[in-house]
C-alpha cells in the first residue's frame, strides 16, 4: 500500500475502520485542512485503539488548528501518558500550556519532561534555569 496515496487509504480505511493506519490518513486531511473528514478518521480510529499515539497526536494538532486549545492539551497529555518520550507532543504542550498562562510550576513539568528526553534542548535548559533562578530570588528576600 502507497501510505501517501489518498485514495488508496480512503478505500482501505473505508472497508477496514479499525486499522492502525488511521493517523496516516488522518494526516493527510490535516495538511489539507480538512479539519473535519481528520477528525472523524480520528474520532473512529481512536474508538478502536484508544491509546494510539500517533493518532492522539494528530487529533491534538486538529485541536490547535481549529483553536480549541484545551482540547489539545488533553489530547497531548494522553500522548505523553502512553509515550513518554514523544518530544512533538511534548513542546507543542508547553507551546499551548503557555499560550493558556498555565502555572509556572506546571509549564516548569513539561519543561524537565522535554529535557529528561533530549538533555541538550536549548529552550528547556533557559526555561527551566529562569525559574529556578526565580524561585531562589523569591527564596532569598
Amino acid at each position: 500500500m502507497d501510505f501517501k496515496n489518498q485514495i488508496e487509504l480512503e478505500l482501505y480505511f473505508s472497508d477496514h475502520f479499525d486499522t492502525i493506519l488511521f493517523p496516516v490518513l488522518a494526516d493527510i486531511y490535516l495538511k489539507q485542512e480538512d479539519y473535519k473528514r481528520a477528525r472523524k478518521v480520528c474520532d473512529i480510529g481512536l474508538n478502536y485503539h484508544k491509546n494510539d499515539v500517533s493518532g492522539w497526536f494528530i487529533y491534538a494538532k486538529i485541536e490547535k488548528a481549529e483553536g480549541h486549545l484545551k482540547e489539545a492539551e488533553k489530547a497531548l497529555e494522553k500522548v505523553l501518558l502512553n509515550s513518554n518520550n514523544h518530544l512533538d507532543a511534548a513542546e507543542m504542550l508547553c507551546e499551548i500550556q503557555t499560550v493558556l498562562g498555565r502555572a509556572p510550576n506546571r509549564l516548569l513539568k513539561t519543561w524537565k519532561h522535554i529535557l529528561k528526553i533530549d538533555p541538550n534542548h536549548v529552550i528547556a535548559k533557559d526555561f527551566i534555569r529562569k525559574v529556578e533562578k526565580k524561585d531562589k530570588k523569591a527564596t532569598k528576600t
